[in-house]
C-alpha cells in the first residue's frame, strides 16, 4: 500500500486547491470535497505538461550557458534552475506555509513511480510536488478546470472536430444522448468551461465539471443553422448564459449616473453593449444575462424594452418588496 506523500505549500496555493476541488466537483459520495482524488487527478492530468515545461526550461538554460566553461557550467545550471523554478524557499504570502498530504491511488501509480525513480536526483519529493502544484495554481481557473477534467474535455473536443455525436452522463445521473457538440468554451471572465451542444430537444449548455462520462457515438453530428447562430451569439455575449429563440430583440436599459458607475465597476458577468445613446445602453444578449447582471442595480437600472423582460424585473422587485414588508411590517 502506498504511503502518504507530504508537501509543504504556500498557504494561498493550498486554499486555491481546496476551492478548485469543490468548484470542479471532485466529490465523495456524501457530496463533500474529495481532496485526495483531486490531487491524484491533478498529477495524472498535469504531469506530462509540467514535465515538458520543466524540460523546456532546462534546455533554454543549457543553451544560455553554452559559452560558460565546463568547470562552472553544472554549478551555474543548478543555481539558475533553482532560482527560475522557485525551489528556493517559496512560501507565498508573508512566508506562511502549510502541509498537504495525499495518498497515491492506482490511477496515479505510473506517474508517481516515474517521479520517484527518474526525476528526484537533484531535489526532494516534496519540492517536486510543490513546484508542480504551484505551477498549476498560476494558470487561469478555466485552464485548471480543463486540466482536472482533461479526459472528458479531450473526448468532447475530439467529437466536435470529427463531427460525431456523443452521449453524456452528468454527475447527477442524468443521461443526455445524441448530442452534437458545438463547442467547449470558457466564460469571458476565465472562471469555468461550458459544453454547448444540440439535440432534438434543442440547444443545451452544461458545465464541464458537471460531466461525469462522455461516450463518442458513431452517428454524424448535425446542428441546424438557426441553432448554430444562437450558439454563435452565446459565445460572443456570455457562454454561460443560454441563448433562446425568444432572445431575438435588442435589450435597452436606462441607467442613472450611479448606474453608469456601477456598470463600470461591476465586471463579473457584465454584458457588452452594442450601442450607448446617452443614458440608454443597448445589448444583443440573452435575457437571463441582463436580468442576472442588472438585478443588483435596483432603481439605478430600468429595462425599457422588450416589455416582457421589463415586467419580469418589475415582478422580481415586487415580490421581494412584499417579503420585506412582511418581515419588517412592525418597524
Amino acid at each position: 500500500m502506498e504511503e502518504k506523500i507530504k508537501i509543504s505549500l504556500p498557504k494561498g496555493v493550498r486554499e486555491l486547491l481546496n476551492k478548485d476541488c469543490e468548484d470542479f466537483k471532485i466529490l465523495k459520495k456524501n457530496g463533500t470535497p474529495n481532496m485526495n482524488a483531486f490531487i491524484n487527478l491533478l498529477i495524472v492530468n498535469f504531469f506530462e505538461e509540467f514535465s515538458a515545461s520543466t524540460e523546456s526550461l532546462h534546455d533554454g538554460v543549457r543553451e544560455a550557458l553554452f559559452s560558460v566553461p565546463e568547470a562552472y557550467k553544472q554549478r551555474a545550471f543548478d543555481g539558475i534552475i533553482k532560482l527560475l523554478s522557485g525551489r528556493t524557499d517559496y512560501l507565498g504570502e508573508n512566508g506562511r506555509s502549510v502541509t498537504l498530504a495525499f495518498k497515491p491511488t492506482k490511477s496515479s501509480r505510473r506517474e508517481v513511480s516515474h517521479i520517484e525513480n527518474l526525476l528526484l536526483s537533484s531535489e526532494s519529493q516534496s519540492s517536486f510536488y510543490r513546484r508542480m502544484l504551484v505551477s498549476y495554481s498560476r494558470k487561469t481557473k478555466d485552464e485548471r478546470e480543463r486540466i482536472i477534467h482533461k479526459e472528458n474535455y479531450e473526448l468532447l473536443r475530439h467529437a466536435e472536430k470529427r463531427g460525431m455525436k456523443v452521449c453524456i452522463t452528468l454527475s447527477n445521473g442524468e443521461v443526455m444522448n445524441g448530442l452534437s457538440v458545438y463547442s467547449v468554451a470558457p466564460s469571458k471572465d476565465e472562471l469555468f468551461n461550458y459544453v454547448l451542444a444540440y439535440s432534438s430537444k434543442g440547444n443545451h449548455t452544461v458545465r464541464l465539471a458537471s460531466v461525469d462520462i462522455v461516450a463518442v457515438l458513431s452517428d454524424r453530428a448535425h446542428i441546424p443553422e438557426k441553432n448554430r447562430k444562437l450558439f454563435d451569439r452565446q459565445v460572443v455575449c456570455g457562454v454561460q448564459y443560454p441563448m433562446y429563440s425568444t432572445d431575438d430583440e435588442p435589450i435597452r436599459v436606462r441607467l442613472t449616473e450611479k448606474g453608469k458607475n456601477l456598470f463600470k465597476k461591476i465586471y463579473l458577468y457584465r454584458p457588452t453593449p452594442v450601442s450607448i445613446d446617452g443614458d440608454v445602453y443597448t445589448f444583443d444578449c440573452s435575457a437571463s444575462q441582463v436580468l442576472y447582471y442588472f438585478e443588483r442595480f435596483g432603481e439605478n437600472a430600468l429595462i425599457i424594452s422588450p416589455k416582457r423582460i421589463g415586467i419580469f424585473m418589475r415582478n422580481y422587485y415586487h415580490y421581494a418588496l412584499k417579503k420585506y414588508r412582511t418581515l419588517y411590517d412592525k418597524e
